[in-house]
């Protein structure tokens, strides 16, 4: 049987074998991280993968131009009611100020989410079949959405609606805020490991009354972004122009959009 002592030594000599391993694949990770990381202007890195690929068999589109409000767009979705999960990118025209374009969308109706500077404007189809919400739901909805994700301490429910009673669903759009810096994984910014600013993004929720409350079955992610210290969250605006675009084959011209 080993002594004592003999069992302190092959202890310190595996946790001294363990230190150079995380050492060397922290510096992998670090190396690795640095080299895919090919955008550090504010753009959360998740931004690259997060969007649905147009289905090249599809020869459904949109196409449109805001003409209101006038600022430039910073990005345009579009998201069939039908499958929330599924969320495309529009094209810009940088030509035309306000102009966009979606390709490869397969037959559907679709909402479309608008961001621009400081704002936001959605057109989300939260419940085909109304809203008998009451109280008591909204209270149990923030308390489930308060107690998720403690990434981000602060969330702003802007719209919901659903049907009140077990079993049933609702869904809401919620601007989720971490007002102080973070520690990063497996990406850098400026060659580091963190970064002092903030991170918030516009998500959007669905629920489902389990019994004793709303239980978050799905999150859906829009645009995470990083933002400097002080700089307000983006506002919330709602327009039904944005709402229920039909696609079919071909590409719908929805023409010139006041969304304000």
């Amino acid at each position: 049987m080993k002594s004592r002592r003999d069992l302190l030594a092959t202890l310190l000599l595996l946790l001294a074998t363990i230190g150079v391993a995380t050492a060397f694949d922290r510096e992998k990770d670090f190396k690795e991280a640095t080299k895919n990381n090919t955008s550090e202007d504010g753009a959360a890195p998740e931004n690259t993968y997060l969007y649905t690929k147009p289905d090249d068999t599809a020869t459904g589109g949109i196409t449109g131009r805001i003409t209101s409000p006038s600022d430039p767009i910073e990005l345009i979705l579009a998201s069939p009611a039908a499958e929330p999960e599924k969320v495309y990118k529009g094209e810009l025209d940088p030509a035309t100020p306000g102009a966009f374009t979606f390709k490869g969308l397969p037959a559907g109706r679709y909402d479309l989410i608008v961001f621009f500077k400081g704002a936001f404007y959605e057109g989300l189809t939260l419940s085909r079949d109304g809203n008998t919400l009451n109280e008591l739901d909204l209270e149990k909805i923030n308390t489930s959405l308060q107690k998720s994700e403690p990434y981000f301490p602060e969330k702003f429910m802007h719209r919901l609606e659903g049907l009140t009673g077990r079993g049933n669903q609702a869904r809401m759009i919620v601007t989720y805020s971490r007002a102080k810096g973070s520690l990063l994984t497996m990406t850098t910014y400026k060659g580091k490991f963190e970064r002092e600013d903030h991170k918030c993004t516009i998500k959007l929720v669905m629920l489902q009354d389990v019994g004793p409350g709303w239980q978050i079955t799905m999150t859906r992610n829009y645009n995470p972004v990083w933002i400097k210290p002080g700089t307000p969250l983006p506002k919330h605006h709602f327009s039904s122009a944005l709402s229920k675009i039909r696609v079919a084959e071909g590409t719908k011209d929805i023409g010139n959009l006041n969304i304000q």
